[in-house]
């Protein structure tokens, strides 16, 4: 397939925000396509190289990508910038400059996907002495052999600015209609991503071979499962009356992984399917000790804790792991116990579908004891009164709450349902959880903060449905001096002249961002607002949207990616939540 084709179509993307002619339009690639490039083909629609647990990032800068843009163009480099800093969009940079460039590349040809993507792959894995050259060498390569259109396509995907408002859920339905014209395969090919968090590997098989080949896919070693979402209630009555009898087990607030295991060999990935396996090194050495099946998939939350008081440290602790030096340090200074909670797949039998129940019974039967690894605490419950009780404990040993499992219930593995609902504490009547929201833009200081350039930040939820972000809370308290000059030079390597096109906001602010770094925030409560753009349309007022009254930044939250952000349809659900339990309060409970 022809690339420009592709960016043809990129650019049809771009243009609309309508659900249905994305999935359309991408039905039609899909369809029209090679079916050898499937699998790349998918990919780029998603704007990455490979799945995430592969570790693969193309990782080129604004810097070494405008050098790129300046050796095909003939023109200085300073001239480029120029022209970046007038546009704010480097791939309308690219375009425009290429359009009149003065030095042509004499073996100018065609570019097909597959070169392409090839090439990007050379720029992501280049390493060592001489790989920024080798980078921008590989890039001027396209870029000589690119139209405007697709040299602003190439630019703006090594730069990480895709603008195709399109998600998974829209790639999914986009299969779907290519093979039958509506959504109806939509579950069967969801279910197969989520087991197995590769939608290269989805599509590939699906257009080669068919839905039968789909329906053959299971949980497989060193391929991630999409994990399972909690959804919330207002009350452990509410709970409860939900599930009736349950597994109510310890929420505790720490890393929560997923562990692989074939053999002597293990891989241990993030919530989000990074890869984490040598950041921890003593849980590799304690699978291969405690774990007794051969082969096996399970999930389990991380915790730092001191060693000599056996104390559970905070997450701010616990994420200090997470680092690529200084392991074996900080491994000892900082030891780890997991806490063991589901086991998704055993020695080759998919167990995602079992019960609960059964899949704990698993669970146990398959940890050796020790000191590192552990089953999480639980009970199982049958009154609210119980529950709480279980609550109140769980909260005064120093964890974050409890989650209530239904018994009966498989493992949704990617989806948010009340198989698990999650209990912190109940505000009644106030916001019944924190945030985690993405950083769109800050705000110069004044008064006392004008010294340091920074007064907050301006803070937005995720719409997953049409991949957008949209503001929630202008954010000015939970910063401490240190953390102000922290927040400003991290997020000055991340500005943007413009709002970026992913953003809804009502509101402005002094400086734009890339969404890409999250926070935790509490607030009072969720209120109606027409300041901001989150659930905007939404509500009986469709003027209004929703805000979080007297926000406080609890956190940094580098495990996360701006898609990981709590997304608007619970920022709804909490809405909901929020007017139910002042209901309850109201009515004297």
């Amino acid at each position: 397939m022809d690339f420009f084709d592709l960016a043809a179509v990129f650019g049809k993307l771009e243009s609309t925000t309508k659900r249905l002619e994305l999935t359309d339009d991408l039905a039609k690639l899909f369809k029209e396509a090679d079916k050898r490039d499937a699998k790349v083909l998918a990919y780029l629609c998603q704007g990455v190289l490979l799945p995430d647990f592969h570790g693969v990032e193309i990782g080129l800068g604004d810097k070494l990508t405008a050098q790129a843009i300046a050796l095909v163009a003939g023109k200085p480099i300073k001239e480029v910038e120029a022209s970046y800093r007038k546009s704010g969009d480097l791939g309308d940079t690219a375009a425009s400059m290429l359009e009149k460039k003065t030095q042509q590349n004499l073996a100018n040809s065609s570019l097909s996907v597959r070169k392409v993507y090839d090439n990007f792959y050379k720029i992501a894995t280049s390493g060592g002495e001489g790989s920024q050259d080798t980078k921008i060498k590989l890039l001027a390569e396209l870029l000589s052999n690119s139209s405007p259109l697709e040299a602003k396509v190439i630019v703006r995907f090594v730069t990480g600015n895709l603008r195709l408002g399109i998600a998974e859920p829209t790639i999914l339905d986009a299969l779907s209609t290519m093979a039958v014209g509506d959504k109806s395969l939509r579950p069967d090919l969801e279910r197969a991503f989520n087991l197995r968090s590769d939608l290269g590997l989805v599509a590939e098989l699906f257009i080669n071979q068919g839905i039968e080949e789909i329906h053959k896919i299971g949980p497989e070693p060193f391929f991630p499962i999409r994990p399972a979402l909690a959804e919330r209630l207002e009350s452990a009555a509410a709970i409860v009356e939900k599930l009736g009898r349950c597994a109510v087990e310890a929420k505790y607030d720490g890393f929560r992984i997923q562990v692989h295991k074939n053999g002597d060999e293990v891989r241990i990935y993030s919530r989000r399917q990074e890869p984490m396996t040598d950041m921890f090194p003593d849980v590799v050495k304690a699978v291969r000790v405690q774990i007794k099946a051969k082969q096996c998939i399970f999930e389990g939350e991380a915790i730092a804790y001191n060693d000599a008081t056996g104390e559970f440290l905070p997450f701010q602790a616990t994420i200090q792991r997470k680092r690529k030096h200084g392991v074996a340090a900080k491994a000892e200074e900082l030891p780890i116990k997991l806490f063991a909670f589901e086991l998704l797949y055993a020695d080759g039998k998919d167990l995602t579908q079992l019960a609960f129940k059964e899949r704990r019974r698993r669970l146990e039967k398959i940890v050796k004891k020790g000191d590192v690894i552990a089953p999480a605490d639980y009970i199982l419950v049958k009154t609210g009164a119980e529950l709480e009780k279980y609550f109140d404990t769980c909260v005064g040993a120093g964890l974050e709450g409890i989650i209530a499992k239904d018994l009966k219930a498989p493992y949704t593995a990617g989806a948010r349902k009340f198989a698990w609902i999650k209990f912190k504490r109940s505000y009644r009547g106030a916001l019944a959880d924190t945030i985690d929201a993405v950083i769109v833009g800050y705000y110069e200081g004044k008064g006392k903060r004008t010294k340091f350039g920074f007064g907050g930040v301006l803070t937005a939820i995720y719409d997953e449905e049409n991949n957008r972000f949209r503001t929630i809370a202008k954010v000015g308290s939970g910063f401490d001096e240190k953390e102000m000059a922290q927040y400003k030079e991290m997020l000055d390597k991340i500005l943007v002249k413009e709002k970026p096109a992913n953003v809804d906001s009502i509101i402005g602010a002094d400086y734009w961002v890339k969404p890409q770094f999250v926070v935790t925030l509490n607030a009072d409560e969720l209120t109606r607002s027409p300041m901001h753009a989150a659930a905007l349309g939404k509500l009986p007022h469709k003027d209004e949207g929703l805000a979080l009254r007297f926000p406080r930044l609890v956190q940094l939250r580098t495990d996360k990616t701006a898609k990981d952000a709590t997304t608007e349809r619970e920022i709804l659900e909490l809405f909901e939540l929020q007017k139910r339990a002042s209901s309850i309060v109201e009515g004297g409970e």
